[in-house]
């Protein structure tokens, strides 16, 4: 199997996937803060809607553990890698910190979204 892996940050404020590819299709693995785990999995598959053009987009659905707070991160991960790489896309993100802070939160969404750029470049590229 052909995989690849990415990260951002360090220390307790390190996000890291792995993506490992299943023919045309991307199942990705999130992970990051103190607690490496599974907290909520998406699946999106892309498609395209017409209103004033044609705009791609992804028919996104989730699966969220109770007390996890991971849904919104698998949800726009699977969501805008399916959308831009024309691909079945799933994601499943588990980060945790011991009483994180509203700060922190903040600090982990944007470390987050810099690993779904990251892994969108890579993968657009061709690395898979």
């Amino acid at each position: 199997m052909k995989s690849m892996t990415a990260s951002v940050g360090s220390g307790k404020y390190i996000v890291e996937a792995t993506a490992v590819f299943c023919g045309k299709d991307i199942n990705i693995t999130i992970g990051g803060g103190e607690s490496y785990h599974i907290g909520a999995v998406a699946i999106a598959e892309p498609g395209i809607v017409i209103t004033n053009g044609k705009k791609r987009c992804a028919t996104t659905s989730v699966i969220c553990l109770m007390d996890h707070k991971e849904d919104e991160l698998a949800r726009y991960a699977a969501r805008h890698l399916a959308s831009v790489l024309d691909c079945v896309v799933t994601v499943s993100a588990g980060i945790h910190i011991d009483n994180i802070s509203v700060e922190e939160i903040k600090i982990f969404d944007e470390i987050f979204k810099q690993l779904i750029n990251q892994l969108e470049k890579s993968l657009a590229a061709g690395d898979r």
